[in-house]
């Protein structure tokens, strides 16, 4: 009991020595205290704390460029994307400020992007290629029109990430593949934008017979990333029945 009550008082006193950290925490709970509740009100918060990520990243744009985890991971989905040929049809799910997709797009593929209303907006405004609103529970495209389909950081973010796989199985051609980025192992939780945590087995579970897994890279935790990153190439399985 006393160590409990140790770590609360702990962490009264950081909150009063922090004002940015405990002014996000009220805006948290009496605006978003029911982003648990229900896929809309989750949204909602979604798209609050990615506008203020958005905004942390415009403003400290120089450093993470230089990040040693953000060039390795850049270079790794355009490694494995270059593998697979190019003037490929690619969609990036929760593309962001276009970290990905756009140095995809210089390799000379045709990319599409989808982001939360509002924040596609955002998006536009960086210049991420062809920027549409969306869900990623509900791809808005048809089915088997897509050579490529990335997501970088977003499973954890979802509603519901099973809807999500389902959905980039639907639109990928036959042989198509899937790159998946996330952070690896519950501690990724302790975001409190992330609603699920994975593994690799976590992920090979959910994906069933319908992806086979044909490359993992890990990323070791950093300062700017608490936990380790995987990131996954998968291959839509042609042999898998519909």
């Amino acid at each position: 009991m006393l160590k409990i009550l140790k770590r609360q008082v702990q962490g009264l006193v950081y909150l009063l020595s922090h004002p940015r950290q405990l002014k996000w925490i009220i805006i948290r709970e009496t605006q978003y205290g029911q982003r648990h509740r229900s896929k809309r009100k989750w949204v909602e918060w979604q798209k609050y704390t990615t506008r203020i990520h958005m905004s942390m990243v415009h403003a400290h744009s120089a450093a993470l460029r230089a990040s040693s985890l953000n060039s390795a991971r850049i270079q790794i989905f355009s490694d494995m994307v270059s593998r697979l040929g190019n003037g490929l049809r690619v969609l990036d799910v929760g593309c962001g400020d276009g970290v990905i997709s756009k140095p995809i797009w210089k390799m000379g593929n045709y990319v599409t992007s989808v982001e939360l209303p509002t924040i596609a907006t955002i998006a536009q405004r960086c210049r991420v290629p062809s920027v549409v609103a969306g869900d990623a529970e509900q791809l808005a495209f048809a089915s088997e029109s897509f050579d490529v389909v990335l997501a970088s950081e977003v499973v954890e973010h979802l509603w519901k990430p099973q809807n999500f796989l389902d959905e980039a199985h639907r639109v990928l051609k036959t042989n198509g593949h899937l790159i998946i980025e996330t952070p690896e192992g519950k501690e990724s939780l302790y975001y409190d934008s992330h609603k699920h945590y994975f593994t690799v087995e976590r992920l090979k579970q959910m994906l069933g017979a319908r992806f086979t897994v044909c490359e993992v890279k890990r990323l070791k935790a950093t300062g700017s990333a608490q936990t380790p990153t995987i990131i996954l190439l998968l291959r839509k399985s042609s042999s898998e029945k519909n």
